[in-house]
Parts: structure tokens; sequence; C-alpha cells
């Protein structure tokens, strides 16, 4: 099931992964592992085999322009790609691409037992789910394992257990995997305001990947994406200063006017807004209003 070209040289790995889809609320973990591809020179080294586990009326391949007249597909890939940490004693493997359609069970053990062939450590997922939270303040944590150390560590790095029941994720599915086959493994997901989903948020992305930094005591660089969490906080704000009402129900989940973040289950491919403290269509145009933000640059122009 899995393709490799080349086996690298790899220092006590840990195998961090993110998938695009149900698990990637406001595309923070898939944004995560984007950004550690294009800043870190990596190398990819294998990829399971898109025909085992995609189905292409659903996680469907892209037409890409790439010159007058000429397109090109891009298919659907979950690659695994060498990142080398020259100020750190280990290094990692990405895993990232979409979420599988098909075969989880067989996916995920195939994953686990190729995290044991690399020598991984640690096999890491992030994710992230919209929440009745604020985009304002610290970045709501939660974390996973069956392993006590790690969830002592979790809690230390501010990532606590949550009491979620109900549909879940593959990274939930590799999590369990990767522990039936004796490697230690935990998630991380992080909450994402839902008034702001349909766009990106570097915010959250940085948020998960210092969760990792401190989890692995690794520096992995992410201050640009940072800036672009605070640079997008400050548009939120600066545009809310025009809708007073708005601006209000924010306040409220800043303030903690909510209980502790839950997440939402998404229906059909869409994320569906449970048990907000205001009625659903105030949240839809809160959606609207700040959706349209996001896709504009600091200039205000689109993006």
């Amino acid at each position: 099931m899995i393709k490799v070209h080349a086996l690298p040289e790899l220092r006590s790995p840990v195998l961090l992964c993110a998938f695009n889809g149900w698990s990637d609320g406001s595309f923070a973990s898939s944004g995560a592992l984007s950004f550690l591809l294009a800043k870190w020179n990596t190398q990819k080294f294998a990829e399971v085999d898109a025909e085992t586990i995609y189905v292409y009326t659903t996680t469907r391949p892209t037409s890409l322009i790439v010159g007058p007249g000429e397109r090109t597909l891009r298919w659907p890939e979950l690659a695994f790609h060498a990142l080398h940490l020259p100020h750190a004693d280990r290094d990692l493997v990405l895993l990232l691409g979409p979420e599988p359609d098909l075969r989880w069970r067989g996916c995920a053990d195939t994953v686990a037992q190729f995290a044991q062939r690399l020598g991984a450590s640690l096999v890491l997922t992030l994710g992230c789910f919209l929440a009745t939270v604020s985009h304002r303040g610290p970045v709501p944590l939660v974390g996973l394992s069956s392993d006590p150390e790690l969830r002592r560590r979790l809690e230390r790095i501010g990532a606590g257990p949550t009491d979620y029941q109900g549909p879940t994720a593959f990274t939930t599915a590799l999590v369990d995997a990767a522990a039936r086959a004796g490697l230690r493994a935990a998630g991380i997901w992080a909450a994402a305001p839902a008034y702001l989903q349909g766009g990106s948020n570097p915010k959250i992305a940085a948020a998960l990947l210092r969760a990792v930094e401190a989890l692995l005591g690794v520096e992995l660089g992410v201050a640009e994406l940072e800036t672009a969490g605070r640079d997008l906080e400050q548009r939120v704000d600066e545009a809310l200063g025009a809708r007073p009402d708005l601006q209000q129900f924010v306040s409220n989940l800043s303030s903690g006017g909510t209980t502790s973040p839950t997440p939402q289950t998404p229906q059909e491919n869409e994320p569906e807004v449970r048990e907000l403290p205001s009625p659903k269509e105030f949240l839809a145009d809160m959606e609207n209003f700040l959706r349209g933000l996001q896709r504009k640059g600091p200039d205000g122009g689109e993006h």
C-alpha cells in the first residue's frame, strides 16, 4: 500500500501527521505542515497508493493550467516527507494529504507499521475543530493519548484531555493503530472560532506547531505564521468596529461567556454550528461578514 522511493537516514524520527478534510477546521493542521514543507528543505520519499484509499468522485483530482492551452492533473496524494532538523537531536517525518475515503483500518495499520520501519519514536497527529471560541487570546488545545506519560506531557504544554464522544477522524484511527503496534502515539487538537470557518487561520496553525515544539523540544521557526495570525486578528477586530452587534458577540466569547470548547460535528462536508449562545441567523450573519474579510489582504484587496 506504501510506495517507497528511497528511505532517508533519520535520527530518532517523529512521524507528524495532518490530513485535509474532516479534522482540518480552518485548514489549520494541514496549514501547519504545509508551512513546514515550504520553510524547510524536505524530501518526499514515499506515498500511500492513492488508488487504494481515495474515491475520486469524493476526493477529486485538480485540473491546473501550466501554459497556453496546456493543462495538467494533480492527483490526491498522501505522502511522507523527511525533515532534517540540524539543531535538534531528532528528525521529523511529515505525513500530509487528504483524509482517506476508504480502508481506514488497513491504511492506519500500514502507516503504523511503516513508522516502525522508520524507527519512529512517536506518532503525533494534528487536528482542528470548530468551536464556540473567540479569535482573540490563546488558542485552546486538547490532547489525546493512551500513554499516561504522554498525557501528562500534553497537559503540561496546555493540551488537556477532552470528554468529547462521537464521530471522529482518521487521525484518531491512526493514533489507535500506532498504540496497538506498540508505538507511542498522541494527538493534539486546536479549537478554532466557528464564525471564521471558510478560510485559513495561521494563528491556529502556529499554535499547533508551538505545541509540537514544546512537546518535542525542537524549534520549527514559526514566527512568520504568528505574524500572519496577528495580522488576521487585527483585521477582524478593525472590521468588527463597524459592527457593534457582532463585536458584542465576540466579546462575550472572549470573556468566557461560553463553556469549554466542544467540537462541532460536520455533516456532508459542511460544518454544522450547534449550541451557540445566539440565534443561528445571527451567527450566519457573522460568518458571512468575516468569511469575506479573510479573503482580503492587509491592503483590503482580494487575494
